[in-house]
């Protein structure tokens, strides 16, 4: 087993699906399916079930994954330390602050990772966080340049352009368990979701806002059991705190949310379209327009 083959295994593990686990690692699928094929022959076991529910984690797969996650996180680190080690000191790299949110860092990695691949002089310092926290940072001139979604908080100080990519933005959903009566709609409003459990991203989010507000202009408070800016941790914890969790569909593609239903949410803020974000004083150098040709190239 070498490192190549565990962060392969943690991928699909983390996504459970083998054609989102390719996209994501910038592989070919056959080529994924053959290397967890011959990791599993190599360690004489099956490192995932394939019932109804394909790629559960065996026992095996469990502890491997549990364990390998550690070495991967102490392999990469030890790579970049080397790397810093071995750094001429009189070359010093110009910096680029950039905000992102999580959801976006996913979607525009092959993009980013371009863009580091083009530009090995930059020092791409990535911020990650909520919009609303994010477009505070730019206002307070601690960030360059941020890939956020609207509505622009900051009018008079920052510039939000809207992207013309494939991806635009994204659609917000109600994750709920299955056996939560809700599952059963076909769609839902934020008056249906009145005396549920909620397990809900902090206002650092647009979403976390999104779901006080509007629960407010519905004539309620929402009963929020669970607050954390983690999203794997929120659909982690739906069914454990018999909860429900307002996020991005777009999300469903990369992370794990076992024996839940995402459901569209029909409100008049039910999409958040994204854009680049500057500070209208800001002055773009050459580096950050490569950077932002190479978002809208998406």
């Amino acid at each position: 087993m070498n490192i190549q083959q565990l962060k392969y295994f943690i991928e699909i593990a983390n996504t459970n699906n083998l054609s989102a686990a390719a996209r994501n690692l910038f592989v070919t699928q056959p080529t994924l399916s053959l290397a967890l094929k011959k990791l599993e022959n190599e360690l004489r076991t099956s490192l995932f079930t394939h019932t109804d529910k394909p790629f559960q984690l065996t026992n095996t797969g469990l502890y491997l994954y549990d364990h390998g996650q550690q070495i991967v996180e102490d392999f990469d680190q030890l790579v970049v330390d080397i790397h810093n080690m071995n750094e001429n000191p009189t070359e010093k790299k110009k910096q680029i602050k950039l905000g992102i949110t999580t959801l976006f860092s996913v979607q525009f990695m092959k993009e980013i990772s371009l863009y580091l691949a083009t530009h090995p002089h930059v020092d791409l310092v990535i911020k990650q966080d909520g919009s609303p926290y994010l477009q505070g940072l730019l206002n307070q001139n601690e960030l360059d340049v941020g890939l956020i979604s609207f509505p622009n908080l900051y009018p008079e100080t920052l510039t939000i352009e809207p992207l013309g990519t494939s991806t635009k933005g994204y659609n917000v959903h109600v994750v709920v368990p299955e056996d939560n009566p809700l599952s059963k709609k076909k769609e839902l409003t934020f008056k249906d979701l009145e005396g549920q459990r909620f397990s809900s991203l902090t206002t650092n989010f647009m979403l976390g806002r999104l779901l006080i507000d509007r629960a407010s202009d519905c004539g309620y408070k929402p009963n929020i059991v669970l607050h954390n800016d983690d999203l794997q941790v929120l659909l982690h914890s739906i069914n454990k705190n018999q909860s429900i969790c307002i996020l991005p569909i777009e999300y469903r593609e990369v992370g794990k949310s076992d024996q839940v239903k995402w459901i569209p949410l029909v409100d008049k803020y039910d999409y958040f379209p994204i854009g680049i974000a500057l500070r209208k004083d800001y002055h773009i150098t050459r580096d950050i327009k490569d950077f932002i040709e190479i978002i809208k190239n998406n």
